[in-house]
This record gives structure tokens, sequence and C-alpha cells, in this order.
């Protein structure tokens, strides 16, 4: 079993008629992703497809089993839609949406904490195993599957990344990305420690960016002594000061915020971190092998 999703996580997507979710069921289900159900109040008892619908989330896991949930849903609606799926007792909920409000994100972020669930997101394009389960709407060629895991804060960069890596023989255990936005539904920390105790990773990418100050995290776990061994690539070296870039949270507000303030922490961990695209693999390689500089 991988350390998020995998062939038998059974997923209920909330506004699954929606041009957005219905897009993406349709390439996970491709993918082999099981969709047991779309919840769409007001369409309950309806067929979208070849997925049932229901009014709610709860009656929907009532139905099918669901053991997780991917929300298509507007920003302005979101954290309803969330709670449900919380108060369901789904063990796994996905938002990939943009411009949740701050204060929702640290809500959502609590309430999944105090039932002892995982929330990703906002702003994430999900979660991937490759080979077993997405829950998300990254492309599927871009993965295979190995013993890499990648914990990502932008989904674009893990396309290019991931994809690099697949063309070298490079496979991916588990990609979580936990999205860019200042709060986290789950935070580096925390999908470090998943994919520290999944079995079937057996090293560590972590993908960073300018803002915030998740990639410390990164270099407290690369100093813990059962450590996997882990690399990094980050980017955002020439962003200026106080301007932000892409994400919500890519802004530089602090010195531990910037570019080389962040590498530096990451070196002095002795976690070796690529300087351009072309040494990710590399980095790779050596990390799947067992490297790491100490």
């Amino acid at each position: 079993m991988s350390a998020v999703v995998d062939r038998m996580t059974r997923v209920v997507v909330q506004g699954l008629t929606g041009r957005q979710a219905t897009w993406s069921s349709q390439d996970m289900g491709a993918y082999g992703t099981r969709l047991v159900a779309g919840v769409v109040p007001g369409k309950g008892g309806q067929i979208h497809l070849g997925i049932p619908l229901f009014d709610r989330v709860d009656d929907a896991v009532r139905a099918t089993g669901a053991n997780a949930a991917l929300a298509y849903v507007p920003a302005s609606v979101a954290a309803h839609a969330v709670v449900e799926a919380l108060e369901a007792g789904l063990p796994l909920v996905i938002y990939p949406g943009d411009g949740l409000p701050i204060h929702d994100a640290l809500r959502l972020r609590n309430l999944a904490l105090s039932v002892g669930s995982s929330f990703v997101g906002p702003n994430t394009p999900g979660v991937i195993s490759p080979g077993e389960s997405k829950l998300g709407f990254m492309p599927s060629y871009c993965f295979t599957r190995g013993s890499l895991g990648v914990v990502t804060k932008s989904g674009s960069l893990s396309y290019e990344v991931c994809l690099r890596l697949t063309q070298a023989g490079i496979g991916q255990s588990t990609v979580i990305g936990i999205g860019g936005d200042p709060i986290k539904g789950t935070t580096m920390r925390e999908a470090l420690a998943l994919l520290h105790r999944d079995p079937e990773t057996s090293a560590i990418l972590v993908l960073g960016e300018i803002g915030g100050v998740d990639e410390y995290d990164a270099c407290a776990y690369a100093q813990e002594p059962d450590a996997k061994p882990l690399g990094a690539f980050l980017v955002g070296r020439t962003a200026p000061r106080g301007r932000k870039l892409g994400h919500a949270g890519a802004l530089i507000d602090s010195d531990r915020s910037g570019f080389e303030a962040k590498v530096a922490a990451l070196e002095l961990a002795h976690v070796p971190v690529a300087a351009t695209l072309a040494e990710v693999v590399p980095i790779a390689a050596q990390l799947c092998a067992g490297g790491q500089h100490r």
C-alpha cells in the first residue's frame, strides 16, 4: 500500500457534474482511480459518467464505502464541502481549487486534525501514486511507478520534474502536492512523515520555491537519525523581494522566505540541492541508490 492513495481508494467527487470535475473524473477513471460516487445537492439518484449521484457526502459514504473525497467546487462554497466530507468520516479530503480564504484554510486544517483526517489543499494538483490511483488533475504520462517519493509546492514544477525522472527511468512511489498557499491543509512536515512511514518509498525529493518556511521542515527531517535520503530543487532564484509570483504564498516577505536562505539551510543540513533542472535527475538517481551527502 502506498503512502496516501492506492488502487483500493474509493473516491467521492463533490461537484461531479461541473465542467472541470467531469473532465478530471473522466481522466481519473481512465487512469484506474475508483470513482464510486458523486455529490451534487439536488441531483441525488441521478447518474453521471456512469457514477451514482447523491445529495450528501454521508449518504454516498454509507452506500458506496467511499474513503476519500475530491472537492471540485468554487472557493465560495469549498469550506462547506470540505467540512461535510470531514464530518462524514472520510480520512482523506482534497481541495485543489484556488482562492480559498485564509480563515477557511485555517478552520479546515484544524477540523481535519481534530477528527484525525488528512486535508490536502488548497491550490494543489492533488495526490498520485503512479500505477495505482490519482486524485487530481496532474497529467498521467509524467509519472511512472518507482520508489522516489515527491513532496511539491508547485503543480507544474512537479509535472516537469517527474517527466524528466520518468524519462530517465526513475519512478515515483507517491507525489503529494501540498500547494503553494500560505496555509496548507497538509504541511511539508506532515507530507514527509507520510512518505517516511511508507515502505514503498526509499528516498524523497522536495520541490520548493520562494515564500513561506516549509522548506525548513525538510531541513529538520534530514537531520533525524532514521531519515530517508533526501534531496531538493527550489525555484525563484531571481524573484524580487515583496512581489507575489504565481502562488499566493510565493512572496519573499522575510530573509528566511527567500531563495538563498533556504538553499543555505538545506545545504547546512547536508541535503543535496539541484542548482538547475538538469541536475535533478542525477541527484535523484543518487538518492534512490541510497546515497546522500552527510
